[in-house]
């Protein structure tokens, strides 16, 4: 289930509103949800659960432009267990971050628009990962830096003079990213770092998230 109920709200609003596009403030709180569950040959059950909040500060700078900033925090736990009942593991992550946005509104239907615009962000993650069946002291502690260049696009619905309601339909990303990771076995400890990069795109169907917006 990746939209909770704040959705359907937002929908029941009235369809009346007023397009507020020039010389106004926005504030806004932003929900991902996905929970996922599978089974596989070598895995008997995956399950994951992601919650990914929020809050951005923009201002209209002109006509159907808006520039602003965005803080994150987010939450993934993960649990695998194997068909013979070793080797499962479980993962606990939470993830920090921040950037800065740009968007431009293109008229659609009356206080419907589509937008197009682009970020640039950092987000810092600590994640640690067990493993039951080998025992207590075994595991993967790593951390994780991430430096992102985005594009992204998707309907804005302003409802009233002071809400908005807002689904990125599209996301592009380029990301660079850093890793320290510490392995533990018992009194065993072994540290590893590594870079990469990587290119990434998120569509509707899959990883859909809505904002609500404050206008002011």
């Amino acid at each position: 289930m990746k939209l909770n109920i704040l959705t359907w709200v937002a929908i029941l609003f009235s369809l009346n509103g007023y397009a507020q596009t020039k010389g106004n403030n926005a504030l806004g709180l932003g929900v991902f949800i996905d929970n996922q569950t599978r089974e596989g040959s070598y895995v008997s059950t995956y399950e994951s659960k992601l919650r990914s909040y929020s809050l951005g500060y923009g201002v209209f700078t002109g006509v159907h432009d808006k520039i602003g900033m965005e803080l994150t925090y987010g939450t993934q736990n993960s649990e695998s267990k194997s068909l013979s009942d070793s080797g499962s593991s479980k993962q606990d992550e939470k993830s920090y971050g921040g950037s800065l946005t740009y968007q431009h509104f293109y008229p659609l239907l009356k206080t419907l628009y589509a937008y197009a615009g682009g970020k640039a962000g950092y987000t810092y993650s600590e994640s640690r990962t067990l493993y039951p069946d080998a025992g207590s002291n075994v595991g993967d502690n790593s951390i994780n830096k991430f430096y992102t260049v985005g594009a992204n696009g998707g309907i804005t619905w302003f409802l009233s003079k002071s809400f908005a309601f807002e689904i990125n339909i599209f996301t592009l990303n380029a990301t660079y990213n850093t890793t320290v990771q510490e392995t533990l076995d018992g009194d065993v400890s072994l540290k590893s770092e590594g870079k990469g990069f990587t290119m990434n795109t998120q569509g509707v169907i899959n990883n859909l998230g809505f904002k609500i917006f404050l206008l002011f």
